[in-house]
């Protein structure tokens, strides 16, 4: 079986029940009719719109023929709709952001970060072989050869 969740939003009976709601609970036929629009305010077409389906829904009572009365649930209903009778949320508190952590630098360790010693002799040969930079070679010690 389907659930019944009330009358669509915008429909003349979300409308009325939310007006009675607004109203303290009780509502005349004139006070709720104010809200509708032209075609739902004819007696027969607010019978058949409003009337009927909140009846079914147990959302009120009618007093007296021209007096409605929400129950418990027809406010539950529209408590979920009007504003003032939710509960007001919390206002969002920003927090100021920290300030960045950074660790301290310290001294380079150049024990740590020694040339690895060679595997086999002969195997550092290579950073004897000169470079060269524009058109003059340099030895590794400083000296130039052209």
């Amino acid at each position: 079986m389907a659930k019944n969740y009330g009358p669509r939003q915008g429909s003349a009976a979300h409308i009325a029940i939310c007006r009675i709601v607004e109203l303290g609970g009780q509502a005349t036929f004139s006070q709720i009719m104010a809200h509708l629009k032209p075609e739902q305010q004819p007696i027969k077409a607010f019978r058949s719109q409003v009337v009927i389906p909140l009846q079914d829904l147990c959302y009120v009572h009618i007093i007296g023929g021209l007096s409605f009365k929400a129950t418990s649930m027809g406010k539950e209903y529209a408590a979920h709709y009007i504003s003032h009778l939710l509960p007001a949320p919390k206002p969002y508190v920003g927090t100021v952001a920290l300030g960045r952590n950074y660790k301290p630098t310290r001294e380079l360790n150049l024990a740590k970060h020694r040339a690895v010693a060679p595997f086999r002799p002969g195997s550092d040969d290579h950073l004897r072989i000169p470079s060269l930079m524009g058109s003059t070679r340099k030895l590794p010690s400083g000296e130039v050869i052209e």
